[in-house]
């Protein structure tokens, strides 16, 4: 199996590094963990591949995620398949 792997550069002026945290020796891995958290807030990545690219266990990506406030959103859809359920069940 290969595992292909994807490089970026970033630039970005000082001021901006020291706003977003990355002016650090782990610049690297922060900007990564950032990448990961917005794909999981933007629901392009499940709760569980974002843990794993994360490297990290279902209840430490749970802390994470709450540390990070990165809270996936129901869509409407979602939502109103919830209400639908819920009036079914309510009149069974």
């Amino acid at each position: 199996m290969y595992v292909l792997f994807m490089t970026l550069v970033l630039e970005l002026p000082d001021a901006w590094k020291r706003l977003l945290g990355l002016d650090t020796a782990d610049a690297a891995a922060r900007a990564r963990q950032m990448l990961i958290t917005e794909g999981y807030r933007e629901g392009r990545l499940s709760r569980g591949q974002a843990a794993e690219m994360l490297g990290l266990g279902f209840h430490e990506a749970e802390a994470f995620f709450k540390r990070h406030g990165a809270e996936q959103q129901p869509t409407w859809e979602e939502l109103e398949a919830s209400g639908e359920k819920l009036r079914a069940a309510l009149q069974a």
